[in-house]
């Protein structure tokens, strides 16, 4: 690629760090050029200078746009397409953060092949995917996007991701090349609101916020999307500290850096750079490679660079990173590589892609409540359903945009075929209400100040109650809404979040038995919108609250401090019961085995998701109360007993001090076990071994 570079002139060169929709291709702009066009602010020239695309069609789509460009490019380089392939190309799987519930990287990984087959026939080379920002607050829309509020499980599922974008080698057909977002902490937007300011130490971007990124990086994620927000005053899009030498330098990121949509310029909107050529110049100088939607390095710096004002090594190296990342993807051999309608016709809502959707939105499903072993229902018993989400086939949720509700079927009609269904609750057995959000309630701009479950359907549930009836409530959603007032008006409660194309088979066969439900909360439910932010691995306070009578601890006086469903949390038509844990020694100076025997009290067959969790009794620094650090997913038989086994390494205890360094510390360290964050086994352990 040094050989192309040293023929580029310095425009050609910045046109290559510019992102634009695909429509400016296809138009003729000569006699045509308004609107957004006219925004941009480049010429008809410089447009077929820009090197990637944001957003395509179709495959007829992008190969008019690849020839157009190719038809008007002297050096023949070709664009770069990207999209946002977020939970599913057309063949919708469930949100990422019902995915993360299903506690199976595998799962994770065979979404992200199946959505990287489909979007490739269609062009698509980049995803921006997996969002890696730690999520704590579920009044953010975009918390659906996540994988929630643990950085482990976070590192954990956006490496898979990654692996099953990328399949080891994004030259091959099939593969798309892994963007991961939004670097770095956006997860923590003061107040849930979407865009919003964050305030973040630079101890705790390290100790839990980075785990994410630092998941898809070692994984080979070849791109990396700056965030909206600042850091220590800063926009990250700028941020010479965060991108050179946090994500360069510390967690040795290769590939390219890229912004959010605009965000080069939006640096002027937060006060730090007064014009857009001061926009481009702090984001160049900071290395971002590419700008979203914005010309300004194509408009603002080629006087800078032919004067020399700016060192051309700057733009090489951006320039580099680009056209290494199309050779690597393989478009200069071929620039419409794997795009084809025949193919895409194909694999596209194909059985095979149908069934794996089924498989992981069975597995993300988290039944929260389940009194006297209502559900599974009984095949011969009447159902009476009803509720506002009983007939609509649009439930593919947010960031679905090439999946059409017209190929789901409705909870009604999966209904029909599987339950014996009446039309009068008089008649019924069990009354199954399919409440919770609509689809367009969550996602990117969709923040709320009330995740309250919604008062008209907490009505319908209190009269329907009067029946003295059953009451099965199925809740869709895109974040945890506060289910307090709800929960004791119903007998059981199945979170399927928004799963996607195979949503209302995968509920309806989990509520007769079909499937065992077996997932497990990735983030915390709130008691009330004012514990928020409430999550599991928080720091000890000085003054925890304690058993005897003494009102000067920490604590509300309107309601308890844990959450109503606690992280790990998820129950099962299956009963597991956990021994006490089995170490040979509790002092110990390497990595050690633990083990405890798990057993399935029931006839029912099913999953179990063991967590392990470590809590560092006296550091350095103030530490959670506790950590995951791992987790393996079981399949028990009826009445099945297993012996899980545990390794335990050193670098469960490391942790990073108040100078940011990695450390571990000699002394007691208790390990827990359990069937969530809350229902554990513990041991004491004492480690001995030599400080990293």
């Amino acid at each position: 690629m040094i050989s192309l570079l040293n023929k580029m002139t310095v425009e050609e060169k910045l046109g290559q760090l510019v992102q634009i929709a695909p429509f400016f291709f296809v138009r003729d702009l000569k006699n045509e050029l308004y609107g957004p066009a006219t925004e941009l602010g480049l010429s008809l020239e410089q447009i077929f200078l820009t090197g990637s695309v944001l957003g395509i069609g179709s495959p007829e789509e992008m190969i008019e746009v690849q020839k157009r460009y190719l038809d008007n490019s002297r050096l023949k380089i070709p664009l770069l397409f990207m999209a946002d392939i977020i939970h599913g190309y057309q063949t919708i799987f469930p949100i990422p953060l019902a995915m993360a519930c299903s506690f199976n990287p595998e799962l994770i990984k065979t979404m992200a092949r199946i959505s990287a087959v489909e979007a490739q026939t269609s062009g698509i080379h980049i995803t921006f995917s997996p969002m890696a920002d730690i999520v704590r607050d579920p009044r953010w829309g975009r918390v659906m996007e996540s994988f929630g509020e643990d950085p482990y499980l976070n590192y954990v599922l956006s490496y898979y991701a990654v692996k099953g974008y990328q399949n080891d080698n994004i030259t091959k057909e099939g593969s798309l090349g892994a963007c991961a977002k939004h670097f770095a902490g956006y997860g923590l937007v003061e107040s849930g609101r979407e865009y919003n300011t964050v305030d973040i130490s630079e101890y705790a971007l390290r100790q839990y916020f980075l785990a994410g990124y630092q998941g898809a990086i070692d994984a080979g994620a070849v791109m990396m999307m700056t965030s909206f927000n600042l850091f220590e005053g800063i926009p990250a899009t700028m941020n010479e500290k965060l991108l050179k030498e946090i994500l360069r330098k510390e967690m040795e990121f290769k590939g390219v850096i890229i912004s959010d949509y605009n965000g080069l310029k939006e640096t002027m909107i937060h006060g730090i750079s007064s014009s857009e050529k001061e926009a481009a110049l702090n984001c160049m100088k900071a290395g971002l490679d590419i700008e979203m939607v914005s010309g300004n390095y194509i408009l603002r710096l080629k006087e800078d660079f032919d004067s020399g004002k700016l060192p051309m090594s700057l733009l090489d190296e951006a320039c580099l990173r680009v056209l290494n990342l199309k050779k690597e993807i393989g478009l200069f051999d071929n620039p419409f590589k794997g795009v084809s309608r025949d193919k895409h016709n194909e694999v596209v809502l194909s059985k095979k892609h149908l069934d794996e959707a089924l498989k992981v939105a069975y597995e993300s499903i988290v039944l929260l409540k389940n009194d006297k072993d209502v559900l599974p229902i009984i095949a011969k018993n009447k159902v009476y359903a009803c509720g506002p989400n009983l007939h609509t086939n649009n439930l593919n949720g947010a960031w679905s945009w090439h999946g059409k509700s017209n190929s789901n079927e409705t909870y009604h009609d999966v209904l029909k075929e599987k339950c014996n269904i009446v039309k009068n609750f008089e008649e019924s057995d069990y009354i199954v209400y399919f409440g919770g959000e609509k689809f367009n309630e969550s996602g990117e701009a969709k923040s709320k100040t009330n995740i309250d479950f919604p008062i008209e359907q907490l009505e319908e549930i209190i009269k329907l109650k009067e029946m003295s009836k059953p009451i099965i409530l199925v809740i869709n959603a895109g974040r945890p809404l506060v289910l307090t007032a709800i929960e004791k008006h119903v007998d059981s409660i199945l979170y399927s979040w928004f799963l996607g194309t195979k949503n209302a088979l995968a509920v309806v066969g989990t509520l007769i038995g079909d499937n065992n439900p077996s997932g497990k909360l990735a983030i915390s439910f709130p008691r009330a919108l004012g514990q928020v932010p409430v999550y599991y691995n928080h720091l000890p306070t000085g003054r925890p609250k304690n058993d005897y009578d003494n009102e000067y601890t920490t604590g509300y006086i309107d309601s308890e401090n844990d959450p109503l469903y606690c992280f790990g949390f998820g129950l099962s038509y299956s009963k597991f019961e956990y021994d006490e844990l089995i170490i040979k020694e509790t002092t110990v100076e390497d990595d050690f085995t633990l083990k405890i025997n798990v057993k399935n009290d029931s006839f029912m067959p099913g999953f179990e998701t063991i967590q392990l969790y470590i809590k560092d009794t006296y550091a350095h620094v103030s530490r959670p109360v506790k950590e995951l650090k791992s987790f393996q997913k079981i399949w028990f038989n009826s009445n099945e007993v297993k012996e899980v086994s545990f390794k335990i390494t050193k670098e469960m205890f490391e942790y990073f001090d108040n100078k940011s360094k990695r450390k571990i510390d000699h002394g007691e360290f208790i390990v827990y076990v359990g069937s969530s964050s809350s229902n554990v086994k513990m041991v004491k352990i004492n480690y001995v071994g030599k400080e990293k």
